[in-house]
């Protein structure tokens, strides 16, 4: 349901679902940060998790919009390229 009370299409429930995914995301990158050995490592997973957190931010924004598209998978693909760039740096 909607803050409008109005049941929820199931491209808003696809859009909540990538919230969702991105804030747990985030969180599972904060817990790696603290448990990293060097800066490098430590800075990646930070990166990784602020990413994270503006596309969950970005995925409610688009939740909340008329007529808005259903999500691709490119956020995915996206964030496991910079995954290998941060660590690319570190080896």
């Amino acid at each position: 349901m909607t803050d409008q009370g109005l049941p929820e299409t199931e491209c808003t429930q696809a859009w909540r679902a990538q919230v969702r995914y991105h804030l747990d995301r985030a969180e599972q990158e904060q817990g790696l940060a603290r448990r990293s050995r060097s800066a490098a490592a430590r800075t990646a997973h930070n990166v990784l998790r602020d990413h994270h957190l503006q596309l969950a931010a970005s995925a409610e924004q688009v939740a909340e919009m008329p007529n808005a598209e259903p999500p691709q998978s490119s956020a995915l693909q996206h964030t496991g390229w910079l995954m290998r760039e941060s660590y690319r740096d570190t080896n």
